[in-house]
């Protein structure tokens, strides 16, 4: 039995990521280790220079500087190559960080339009965001420094330690005892197998809170309608003291292996000193002795500082590890299948056969063994209660999910079989609350053909009905969507219509896309509707059903069954729902308040 390779982790799955950056990301590396190098002989040669400064004092002897010049001169030379190797690293870190940071996220973004919807309702907004951002910066940060610092993490205190070696092995031995200490007391700490859940723990509360927050945000108008404090949305209270907690869990878990790793940590001096004295005290010259002595207290001190950056880079490889281990957990997710080399659509007809599906987790089907054929050019309205499977229909055309069984066919060909690329080229969808992005209007238009020139831009807004709108702004078309712009809902809906016009598919779908809109703009929008859907196959999902009456086809959903299909005239003579929600329409429109005189008058 063939056993699957392990699977990597931690910095061996970042090289991994790294891809053609690998080589830049091991050129930093060297030569943050050569930089390291040309740090220490400085230190080597000053106790050369100490050395000789001591034998002729004590001796009464004269000093030229001529005895003292090789090691002047290599101090100086090692200083300045320690710069030069310090900064070419820094720089092809940090060029090999940025591109591994845009290939990574371009990589996710990709991936972002091949999975299922599903994944976008089964993780908050906060934690998307914490995968896109922190997670890809956190790596980032860790390739630009992290990286060059855990080579010279290693290689400083091994070449310090040579160094010392060659210098006094006695006084060696006795400055690495606390290091041992310490190091025994955190590699304790770290296999700890608590260690890590904590860190997981932390992180996923983190994750929460922020989704939480974010969700807070953009409710705020209803809790200060509402609520009046944050306990209007308890949710929000619940995770910010959850991650609270984690964090104290995490930093009390922590207290006193960290405490201990940190009292052995910098007690080299402590260790020395005694050592010092009995080698002082035995020694035939104190011109023997004392230059190691302050050798090793100036170099032991500053060996703490390569140390530190081994553990803080230890702590941050296990933070880097859960990012990475959520980033590949996005790119493990299943895709949208493609079944065979991949067809183009030269025809536009549209059928479902026995097509059922439930959202993942719902337990619940959405669609149940539907079947419909639109034909090419027709109009055709998705009516039914709210939850009937409507948008449901329009997602599963787009391929957004994976049917649990049956089939749908464009042009007699199965969606499976046509590349995404392909499939979305031929359709354009206005979503109920269509999204405007915070770019100029030309832009947002043009996102329906970006070779589309000037004027067919313009043609499109005025065909929706907008042109009028966008040249009355300051800016006109290169003015850019904001808050602060002063376009209504419907304007903002009409800006995507044009968008849609502009792409100029051949199968349509509207989504609602009149629901919120004022008569005024309700008025533009049918227009601009009649102008985008004209010879083409248009699916529209309606509650207004004066809006539908003239549809070719009009499909009743129910509890995601087609209940029944057919004409306005048939289905009030066939369809007992269609009839109660035109009799329900009706009432609405009909709709009036009355004053409590009139009330009493009837």
């Amino acid at each position: 039995m063939n056993k699957q390779p392990k699977k990597k982790e931690g910095i061996a799955r970042l090289m991994e990521l790294a891809g053609t950056k690998k080589a830049g990301m091991t050129a930093a590396c060297t030569l943050s280790v050569l930089s390291s190098v040309f740090k220490i002989i400085p230190f080597f040669t000053i106790y050369v220079i100490l050395k000789k400064l001591i034998a002729c004092y004590s001796a009464s002897g004269s000093f030229t500087f001529s005895e003292v010049s090789v090691p002047v001169i290599l101090t100086a030379a090692s200083a300045v190559l320690y710069g030069i190797c310090a900064y070419a690293s820094a720089m092809l870190s940090h060029g090999a960080a940025f591109d591994i940071l845009y290939e990574l996220r371009m990589k996710l973004m990709e991936k972002m339009g091949r999975i299922s919807s599903g994944y976008y309702t089964a993780n908050t907004q906060g934690a998307i965001k914490k995968l896109l951002i922190e997670d890809v910066e956190q790596i980032e940060v860790f390739i630009a420094h992290s990286m060059c610092e855990v080579a010279a993490a290693i290689a400083t205190p091994l070449f310090t330690i040579i160094v010392l070696f060659i210098v006094d092995w006695r006084l060696t031995l006795v400055s690495l005892l606390p290091i041992v200490c310490s190091f025994v007391i955190l590699g304790m700490a770290l296999k700890k197998p608590d260690g890590a859940k904590h860190q997981q723990n932390m992180a996923d509360a983190k994750s929460r809170m922020e989704g939480t927050i974010i969700e807070y945000i953009h409710g705020m108008s209803v809790i200060k309608i509402f609520g009046g404090t944050k306990n209007a949305f308890k949710r929000y209270e619940t995770d910010l003291n959850g991650f609270t907690k984690t964090v104290h869990d995490t930093a009390y878990y922590n207290a006193n292996g960290m405490g201990l790793y940190y009292a052995f940590f910098g007690a080299q001096v402590l260790f020395l000193l005694p050592a010092a004295i009995i080698m002082l005290n035995h020694a035939a010259s104190y011109a023997d002795v004392l230059p190691k002595i302050l050798f090793f207290l100036v170099v032991c001190a500053g060996l703490k500082e390569p140390l530190e950056n081994m553990m803080n880079v230890s702590i941050d490889s296990t933070k880097i590890n859960v990012g990475i281990q959520r980033i590949d957990a996005l790119l493990a997710e299943p895709e949208i299948a493609l079944v065979g080399d991949g067809k183009q659509l030269t025809a536009y007809d549209i059928s479902f056969e026995n097509v059922s599906f439930a959202y993942p987790g719902s337990g619940t089907n959405a669609c149940s063994a539907v079947s419909l054929r639109l034909p090419q050019g027709s109009c055709n309205a998705l009516v039914g209660p709210s939850g009937g499977g409507k948008t449901t229909i329009a997602q599963l055309l787009l391929h957004f999910y994976e049917t649990d069984c049956g089939t749908i066919r464009i042009g007699g060909t199965d969606i499976r079989e046509i590349p995404h690329e392909e499939l979305v080229r031929h359709i354009a969808y206005v979503f109920q609350d269509s999204f405007v992005f915070h770019d100029t209007i030309e832009n947002n238009i043009r996102m329906g053909n970006e070779t589309a020139t000037f004027e067919d831009v313009k043609n499109a807004a005025k065909a929706a009905n907008i042109h009028d709108t966008i040249e009355a702004l300051p800016d006109g078309y290169q003015t850019v969507v904001a808050d602060n712009t002063g376009l209504s809902g419907g304007e903002k809906q009409r800006i995507a219509i044009a968008r849609a016009i502009l792409k100029d598919a051949p199968i349509v779908i509207l989504d609602e896309a009149t629901a919120f809109a004022d008569a005024e703009n309700e008025s533009k929008i049918q227009e601009a509707f009649s102008r985008l859907s004209k010879g083409k196959t248009v699916i529209m999902i309606a509650h207004r059903l004066k809006t539908i009456q003239n549809a070719d086809n009009i499909l009743v959903m129910n509890e995601g069954h087609l209940e029944a299909v057919g004409g306005h005239d048939e289905l009030m003579q066939s369809c007992a729902l269609y009839r109660d929600m035109v009799a329900a329409n009706e009432r609405r429109d009909g709709w009036t308040m009355r004053t409590e005189g009139q009330r009493n008058e009837t």
